[in-house]
C-alpha cells in the first residue's frame, strides 16, 4: 500500500507554509510522515509544490519518495490527479493524507486499512464527527476516476458523485485542520502530543 502525503499548496489563507508549522517538537510535515510510517504502509510519497525546497529539507527519511507537482498552483484537484496518474503503473491501493490535519493518528489509518481488507473494492473515507475528510483509501480500480480532477476541489465532489463505491468510517475526534492564523493559534495552544 502507498501512503501519499499532499503538501504542495501555497497556504494562501495562512500566509506561511503549513507543512513547516511547528507543533511541539515537530513540523506538520514531520508529524504527518511519522503517522504514515505505519507497518501497513509499504511506500510513502510526499507531493510537493510551493516551498518545495524548504519542505524537502525537513524530510530526513531516505525511504520517502518525493514527487514534485507541476500543477500545484492550479489547486489540490490538479495535484491529486497528477499524483494518481504518476502512481498508476504500481497498481496499488493509495492512502491519501493531507499535511494540515494534525488530528489524524495512526489508529485512523489502521481503521481505514481494516475496512479496505473487508471491502477491497470500496473507497474508504474518514468521517470526523460527521465531517468527511482525508485520510482516504482508494483502491487501484477507482483511481482512474481522479485522473482528470481539476481546480481547487478536494475529495468532496468525488464521494458525492460516487456514493455507491464509498464507505465511511466514523471517528470521535473533531475535524479541525490548520488553514488559518486562528487555526494555528488553536493548535499551538492545545497541542500536547
Amino acid at each position: 500500500m502507498i501512503g501519499v502525503l499532499l503538501a504542495a499548496g501555497s497556504s494562501s489563507r495562512l500566509g506561511e507554509p503549513k507543512a513547516l508549522i511547528q507543533l511541539g517538537h515537530k513540523t506538520l510535515v514531520e508529524r504527518s510522515l511519522q503517522v504514515l510510517q505505519a507497518p501497513f504502509i509499504d511506500t510513502i510519497v510526499v507531493v510537493l509544490g510551493a516551498e518545495k525546497d524548504s519542505i524537502r529539507s525537513m524530510i530526513s527519511q531516505e525511504s520517502v519518495e518525493i514527487q514534485e507537482s507541476q500543477e500545484w498552483a492550479l489547486g489540490q484537484g490538479n495535484t491529486l490527479s497528477e499524483c494518481m496518474r504518476t502512481l498508476a503503473p504500481r497498481k496499488e491501493p493509495v492512502l491519501v493524507m493531507l499535511v494540515d490535519t494534525p488530528f489524524v493518528q495512526e489508529k485512523h489509518l489502521q481503521a481505514l486499512v481494516e475496512a479496505h481488507e473487508s471491502n477491497p473494492s470500496h473507497v474508504i473515507i474518514s468521517s470526523f464527527q460527521g465531517q468527511s475528510s482525508p485520510p482516504v483509501l482508494i483502491p487501484f480500480e477507482h483511481q482512474q476516476k481522479l485522473y482528470d480532477w481539476k481546480g481547487d476541489k478536494g475529495f468532496g465532489p468525488f464521494w458525492k458523485s460516487h456514493p455507491d463505491i464509498c464507505q465511511w468510517i466514523s471517528f470521535q475526534e473533531e475535524f479541525r485542520d490548520l488553514d488559518t492564523v486562528e487555526d494555528k493559534k488553536y493548535w499551538q495552544e492545545h497541542w500536547d502530543k
